[in-house]
């Protein structure tokens, strides 16, 4: 997002961050800035949200599946492994 500013000539002036999504939306909700989100988390919000499609091949973000290293419910252990399959080992 810095590069994207700095490019358009834009300086924000930031006062706060925060990473979850669903506390973005309820601070953008409530008038207190703007939150770039999945589109998915902008409408799982409801309403106070008004939604701006921004598409950049330059921008991109990064999804991680974490879990914790002491033994997990078969459930997770499938998940893991359908998420291995699907999306291929970290680089």
């Amino acid at each position: 997002m810095d590069a994207a500013y700095a490019s358009a000539g834009l300086h924000p002036r930031v006062a706060f961050e925060a990473s979850d999504p669903r506390m973005l939306a309820r601070l953008a909700a409530r008038g207190l800035g703007l939150a770039f989100l999945p589109a998915s988390s902008a409408r799982a919000h409801g309403g106070g949200l008004h939604v701006i499609t921004v598409s950049d091949p330059q921008m991109h973000g990064r999804l991680a599946l974490t879990w914790r290293e002491a033994p997990v419910s078969p459930a997770a252990r499938a998940l893991i492994a359908h998420a291995r399959a699907s999306l291929g080992e970290p680089r």
